[in-house]
């Protein structure tokens, strides 16, 4: 009987942790090392009764005949271990310029477009990422670097809606492990190595550096501040809740909230119930510069006084009633939001 090594029997047990073995997955598998661990463990596990997998591979159009190598390979590895393969083509150069977004972005969004695709036809419950220990200490920085508040330095979640990723506290040497055990020949993107993308000079630079000079260990550390962080962003999270389900008045194309109860609430949880009630609207994006601006117009309760937002999401404080509404640019929706905005004053 052949002796199942250490890092197979550990991967193939944290995917079992967080995976119900009655559901059907979608696995997003690029042809590195970590995505083909992945796929070959969730393949085994199909073959115990535990779920069932499809694979999805997003080539994004730029790096030429590498990536269609990457794409083949995956497509013979699938068939090879009986899961089935479904490939997507963007082109992620012209999106970026056309929607004024790093290459990066761009492919991220892309990405997660195709695969949401792809998991709705195949009644898929979720997508499952590889994204590994080194990928949440990478995070962590990055956000750190561009400015993030709690949410944000939690950095990503083992689930986190649609996404699952069940490898987050496995370290990137488990998973080459885990393929050097198993024989499974992995690609190599040759753009991983070019520091012109941020994450990649993160990775190749900045953790290196923090690793020689401060702490040998950074990488799971950084991980692990993440996983405590997220406990605090989720306490705080759902005493937010809490607080919009007890002050909210909802009325079609708005939101309102009393301000005396508004501004007894402390300001961790204040802000998030601002935030919230901005997403609901259809918000996509809140800066730090804007949720700080209508605090202050909660706090300094100037009548009348609108502050624009984007996604057309106005906020305005009258008679004592901090108001969020949504502005459509039709005429007739126009006078429905006046209506709104007298119902509520």
């Amino acid at each position: 009987m052949r002796q199942i090594a250490p890092a197979v029997y550990k991967l193939r047990k944290t995917i079992k942790n967080l995976l119900q073995p009655d559901a059907h997955y979608l696995l997003a598998v690029s042809g590195g090392a970590d995505s083909l661990a992945l796929a070959h463990a969730c393949a085994a596990l199909a073959a115990q009764g535990w779920g069932s997998y499809s694979v999805c591979h997003v080539e994004h159009g730029l790096r030429g005949e590498e990536a269609l190598r990457d794409m083949q390979a995956v497509q013979r590895a699938c068939e090879a271990w009986g899961l089935p393969c479904f490939t997507e083509h963007v082109q992620a150069a012209a999106y970026a310029a056309q929607n004024r977004l790093s290459t990066e972005d761009a492919a991220r969004r892309l990405r997660y477009a195709a695969l949401r695709r792809i998991a709705a036809q195949q009644g898929a419950v979720a997508i499952v990422t590889a994204h590994h220990e080194g990928d949440q200490a990478e995070t962590l920085l990055l956000r750190l670097l561009r400015g993030a508040g709690l949410q944000g330095l939690a950095g990503m979640r083992a689930q986190q809606g649609d996404i699952i990723r069940p490898l987050l506290t496995l370290p990137k040497s488990l998973l080459e492990e885990y393929c050097s055990a198993e024989g499974i020949e992995v690609c190599f993107d040759s753009t991983n190595a070019d520091t012109a993308y941020t994450r990649n000079r993160v990775r190749l630079e900045l953790l290196p550096y923090l690793e020689r000079s401060f702490n040998p260990a950074v990488v799971p550390t950084l991980a692990r501040t993440a996983a405590l962080l997220a406990q605090d962003a989720e306490c705080l999270e759902q005493m937010a809740d809490d607080a919009y389900r007890q002050l909210v008045r909802r009325q079609d194309d708005a939101v309102s909230f009393p301000v005396t109860q508004l501004t007894a609430l402390h300001s961790a949880v204040r802000l998030r119930v601002l935030r919230r009630a901005y997403f609901e609207l259809g918000g996509e994006e809140l800066s730090f510069e804007r949720s700080q601006a209508i605090d202050s117009l909660l706090f300094r309760r100037s009548g009348g006084k609108i502050i624009q937002l984007p996604q057309g999401i106005n906020v305005v404080y009258k008679n004592k009633q901090l108001i969020f509404v949504k502005i459509i640019q039709s005429i007739r929706r126009m006078k429905k939001c006046m209506t709104i905005l007298r119902q509520f004053c």
